[in-house]
């Protein structure tokens, strides 16, 4: 069968020399940028919005949460894509990313803050699914400089310093959030957030893109020609298994932590906690899972590059996040879930470090690098919606929260032995 061809861009190739000697100014504004967009991510799902909705209604706190982010996920699958597409065709004298990433950024200090202002369970689900959409639209377009401005050998470093900006957002959002109001918490995380992308673009400016050549559209393509064109990466195995392995991991990690604010409160129970702060004991396990994977960040890209081994780092430390998961149902405590937080830190730490190298490694088509790019990170998107409804139902009806995390287990296990079996990728 004839390829439909492609309407995205023709980009020029990388030039390792150059990129490399601007990398560690370009990492230096890019972990601050997704720092904050994390933070953002992280800092709503685990205290904020479960905080916001159980003063709503305490009594429907758990099915109106799963909706919530049910829809959420629902906007941010649909941007992730489309985000990656459009910034991949923008020409500008500013670039493809920058300027999609102010306007997006723009608009996300703006729909934190009315999100924090939202008075009912519909104003804040329209707030959150709007926020949701724009945010990850952003994230398409960041997520983008990585195959466009870091040199394939130097992508396990680039990665790990990426992957940082996850623990390091959870740590400022998450201690920041539950120290002060609903609302200065909301805007807070906006005005970093904005602060942190035009630091970014103004730092390490991109490249223009004015000059860059687009392959001429197909006027004749029908709308299912096009849409296959636009799904053509999954053609490709390594891209296909690497998508389904990001999904089950994903699957498995937002399942558990979006509802960690109530496991704590119903599952450990609040007269088992060392604080009478629900909100502050869930900072405490999110810091001490935090540091962990800090430190195992650190060097997990480093040692990934330096023995080309990325994907046997992906899968190992998939398996063990899923048998950390073990930890809260062995011992339901306080304790319990301090041993759960060091375990899944660290092994969250080592697949974050090299997961962005790994994807960037299984792209088959240059052309269209931020579509494929932001079609993986729709493997984080769909996972939301999934995990919402499984969560909800595991707990309401299927076994509380003991099923939870062997549900989480699982998925995290399938996870690594999917990943195990791309060829591209040592």
């Amino acid at each position: 069968m004839t390829r439909p061809p492609s309407t995205a861009i023709v980009s020029p190739p990388l030039s390792p020399t150059s990129a490399t000697r601007s990398l560690p100014r370009l990492l230096a504004y890019l972990l601050p940028a997704t720092t904050s967009m994390y933070g953002l991510f992280q800092g709503i799902q685990q205290i904020l919005l479960p905080a916001q909705v159980d003063q709503i209604d305490s009594a429907a706190k758990v099915g109106n949460l799963a909706l919530l982010t049910t829809l959420a996920a629902i906007a941010s699958m649909v941007a992730l894509p489309i985000g990656g597409a459009v910034s991949d065709r923008t020409r500008s004298r500013f670039g493809r990313r920058t300027p999609w990433m102010v306007v997006m950024s723009a608009l996300s200090a703006l729909l934190l803050i009315a999100m924090g202002s939202s008075p009912n369970l519909f104003a804040l689900a329209i707030s959150y699914m709007l926020l949701w959409f724009v945010a990850n639209f952003y994230q398409a377009a960041i997520s983008a400089i990585l195959p466009d401005r870091v040199p394939v050998e130097r992508r396990g470093v680039a990665s790990a310093v990426i992957g940082l900006g996850t623990p390091l957002g959870i740590l400022f959002a998450v201690n920041l959030v539950s120290r002060v109001s609903q609302f200065w918490g909301y805007t807070t995380i906006a005005l970093i957030f904005l602060a942190a992308t035009l630091a970014l673009v103004l730092g390490s400016k991109e490249d223009s893109s004015i000059d860059l050549a687009l392959e001429p559209k197909n006027t004749t393509e029908n709308a299912p020609r096009f849409i296959a064109s636009f799904f053509a990466a999954f053609a490709a195995r390594d891209f296909r298994l690497a998508f389904i392995s990001r999904a089950a991991l994903f699957l498995s990690y937002f399942t558990v932590s979006g509802y960690l604010y109530y496991t704590v409160q119903d599952y450990v129970g609040l007269e088992n906690l060392p604080t009478d702060n629900l909100a502050v004991a869930v900072s405490t396990l999110s810091t001490i899972s935090v540091i962990t994977w800090t430190i195992v960040a650190t060097a997990a890209g480093w040692l990934a590059d330096r023995l080309d081994r990325r994907k046997l780092f992906v899968g190992v430390s998939a398996v063990g996040m899923g048998l950390s998961m073990l930890a809260p149902i062995i011992s339901p405590t306080w304790t319990g879930m301090i041993i759960y937080a060091v375990l899944s830190g660290a092994f969250v730490g080592v697949y974050f470090a090299v997961d962005l190298a790994v994807m960037s490694l299984v792209l088959p088509d240059k052309a269209n690098e931020g579509r494929d790019f932001g079609i993986l990170a729709v493997a984080t998107g769909l996972p939301q919606i999934l995990s919402s409804v499984i969560a909800g139902a595991l707990i309401t009806f299927l076994g509380g929260y003991i099923a939870l995390y062997l549900f989480g287990a699982l998925s995290a296990v399938v996870s690594g032995l999917v990943i195990l079996r791309v060829r591209s990728v040592r």
